[in-house]
């Protein structure tokens, strides 16, 4: 008997979930369920297919801007390399004025997002403490200023605010 168990291969099963988690915001909610899925060994791989609901405001900002954006048709996105941006430090990325001053930031992160472009960002925490991170753009959100990321080496998800990012480049 214990011949036969030895015998008996692994097979794949694939299963279609509807999984509901509360949090403040669909964003944060996101890294909760990637965290969970990325923690788990016996998950060998997942595709979320719906419930992500993240670039809301920015969608409506780009249909009502549509005619006063320039749109780049002479190079596909993504297959050229960006000089790399400074990002101008401020105390909070909430006020009108401020989101004016970081608009081009943010349309460029869009572009990142859009592209799913893989991003290098210097982030500068409390105490002066410099990280680099290697990830994707998930949402921008310039409201709040905030932005989420996808860390590509540590397989989670951050939010970072706009005056946390020092530098970020296409790698």
């Amino acid at each position: 008997m214990a011949a036969d168990r030895n015998q008996i291969s692994t097979r794949r099963f694939m299963f279609n979930l509807d999984i509901l988690i509360e949090d403040e915001t669909n964003g944060r909610a996101l890294e909760k369920l990637l965290h969970l899925m990325n923690e788990s060994d016996i998950i060998a791989d997942y595709r979320i297919q719906s419930g992500v609901e993240l670039g809301g405001l920015i969608q409506e900002a780009l249909h009502e801007s549509a005619d006063k954006l320039p749109i780049d048709i002479e190079q596909p996105a993504g297959l050229h390399k960006e000089k790399p941006t400074r990002a101008r430090p401020t105390s909070t990325a909430s006020s009108p004025d401020e989101q004016d001053s970081h608009r081009e930031i943010w349309e460029q992160f869009q572009k990142f997002k859009q592209s799913n472009a893989l991003v290098r960002l210097t982030i500068v925490k409390s105490m002066g403490v410099k990280l680099s991170v290697p990830c994707r753009i998930l949402n921008v959100d310039p409201p709040s200023g905030n932005v989420s990321v996808y860390h590509v080496d540590e397989k989670q998800v951050y939010l970072f605010k706009i005056n946390e990012i020092d530098d970020f480049a296409v790698s």
